[in-house]
């Protein structure tokens, strides 16, 4: 068999993971790759078959959990507000574009009335939607 076989097989499992970025296919270049090897040292075409299959499994097994909690680490949830309630502190006015309202938190947020609405100050709301900074809410129903 020619070594060339495996370097086509390489390539050709190198592209589907770029496509795909799921960190499978990268064990079957790996593997490849080793088998690629065995080639040039004569290993008998069997033997380097039965090494690209064991060397892929055990590199996916192994070593695919450890690259998925590294990439992953990174990946953070950007806290929402939405469902808490708030108290308005500058009435909220859609027309006029202004409004406040203060969290639990004690933070105070841009906001408006999801109906359009005034909400008078002390009012209690609730979140309902996020927009970036100005927080989208409705008058809080007892």
């Amino acid at each position: 068999m020619s070594p060339f076989v495996w370097l086509g097989i390489a390539a050709a499992m190198a592209l589907v993971e770029v496509v795909s970025l799921g960190l499978i296919t990268l064990w079957f270049v790996v593997g490849a790759l080793v088998a690629f090897a065995a080639n040039l040292l004569g290993v008998d075409a069997v033997v380097q078959v039965i090494v690209f299959l064991v060397v892929s499994v055990v590199c996916l097994v192994a070593l695919r959990p450890v690259f998925m909690k590294y990439r992953n680490r990174g990946d953070s949830k950007e806290p929402t507000l939405v469902g808490q309630v708030a108290v308005v502190c500058e009435a909220i006015d859609n027309d006029r574009l202004v409004g406040r309202v203060e969290t639990s938190d004690h933070m105070t947020w841009a906001a408006c009335s999801a109906s359009g609405e005034p909400l008078p100050v002390g009012q209690n709301v609730v979140v309902v939607a996020q927009e970036s900074v100005k927080l989208i809410v409705e008058r809080k129903l007892p």
